[in-house]
């Protein structure tokens, strides 16, 4: 009779291991846990099962087992500081980098506010060179004149008559 939560050494294949059985399914499976490495393991039958484990058995697995990356580790002992007046003055204060100003401005509304300002149509490379320039919208983007233009493209098929753009050539674009 197998009890559930006893330990067994149990054959797979041509590998004897000590097991301890947790649970049963439906289909006659039991679901044991390896005691050397922890895994899920599957009893298919009773004849899997070679013998009951003893203390003698599970005190030789302690002996042998390693530890692996999810047992504890023990924890180091604590270090004391040991502070000089020579190490304190040798210690760099970091210094607070200066805050990059907010820019709190969209692609397109940085670019309405370029359009809007100019007295000429511009390119989106343009509209580009000038937001950064003015620092009114920052990208991190390898083309960002193309990622303009696909917006401003998108806002005008989106709004059509009520855009804020008006195209008026090929690349050119000024506000409304």
């Amino acid at each position: 009779m197998i009890k559930i939560g006893s330990c067994y050494i149990a054959k797979f294949a041509k590998v004897t291991m000590p097991v301890r059985i947790e649970s049963r399914k439906d289909n006659g499976i039991w679901l044991s846990r390896s005691l050397t490495h922890g895994r899920i393991v599957f009893v298919r039958n009773e004849a899997q099962l070679l013998r009951e484990c003893s203390e003698n058995d599970l005190s030789e697995l302690a002996k042998t087992v390693l530890p692996n990356r999810r047992s504890k580790k023990p924890a180091p002992a604590p270090k004391m500081p040991v502070e000089t007046v020579q190490a304190a003055q040798d210690c760099k204060v970091k210094r607070r980098q200066p805050s990059v100003p907010e820019y709190s401005l969209s692609g397109l509304d940085a670019s309405y506010r370029i359009l809007k300002e100019s007295k000429k149509p511009l390119t989106c490379q343009e509209i580009v060179d000038r937001a950064v320039q003015r620092k009114l919208w920052r990208t991190s983007g390898a083309t960002p004149q193309n990622t303009l233009n696909a917006a401003i493209i998108r806002d005008l098929k989106a709004n059509g008559e009520q855009s804020r753009f008006v195209k008026v050539g090929r690349g050119m674009f000024t506000a409304r």
